[in-house]
């Protein structure tokens, strides 16, 4: 299937890339930052640099089976809003809607379902998840297409290095994570391919994934 995937460059985005790939499907990657996916043998993947909280600058592609809206930032700022959610709006709206669409997923947060996260970080992700039951709705009715949003609580990638290596915040997140860990950007790829692939039922669901932390505390840790 031809797979179109935001923020393929680092972290869930490129681990989902690859497990796509590895599985036979063409993925078509966009980022703002260079390609950084080494190809095997077989593998057909197609990259372009763009900025997808700007329309303008979206590459035309055409018959997309599968959307992944992945790619996000953390700012503390407007940018979280931009690119979180009207970069997710933009990319949704040029992809999705089309006759050969299976399945839509949304990269959230578990943050948007507890606010305990930067204000406008929280504000993008809660955006997002009424967004994908707008989408959800109009995509089951039209093409009886998927559309979920996964909702993640922790995990290990490059943008979380700095709770990551400072050891007093990473044993206060430890102490309200059940199962004492967080998952991987692998780990995450694989509920990302479960959720597009193999469902074909579920739809119109946030879904979270955060290793029980919601069901345990409202306490939000980063450096001051």
């Amino acid at each position: 299937m031809k797979v179109v995937i935001t923020g393929t460059s680092s972290g869930i985005g490129k681990e989902t890339a690859l497990k796509f790939l590895s599985m036979g499907h063409e993925v078509i990657g966009l980022d703002i930052e260079d390609k950084s996916i080494t190809l095997c043998p077989g593998y057909k993947y197609t990259h372009y640099v763009c900025d997808i909280s700007k329309k303008e600058s979206l590459p035309q592609i055409e018959g997309t089976e599968i959307l992944i809206n992945n790619a996000g930032v953390q700012t503390m700022s407007q940018k979280d809003i931009d690119v979180n959610l009207t970069g997710t709006m933009n990319v949704t709206s040029m992809y999705a809607f089309n006759p050969k669409i299976k399945s839509v997923l949304f990269n959230s947060s578990a943050s948007a379902l507890t606010g305990n996260e930067f204000p406008e970080y929280a504000a993008s992700k809660a955006g997002v998840n009424g967004y994908m039951k707008y989408c959800a709705i109009k995509l089951a009715n039209k093409y009886k297409a998927t559309c979920n949003a996964l909702c993640f609580g922790g995990v290990i990638t490059e943008l979380n290095n700095e709770v990551m290596q400072d050891k007093k915040l990473w044993d206060s997140i430890m102490n309200v994570t059940p199962l004492k860990r967080w998952a991987t950007a692998k780990e995450a790829a694989e509920w990302i391919y479960f959720m597009t692939v193999t469902n074909t039922f579920c739809t119109g669901q946030a879904i979270e994934i955060s290793g029980g932390e919601r069901n345990c505390t409202d306490l939000f840790v980063w450096p001051e």
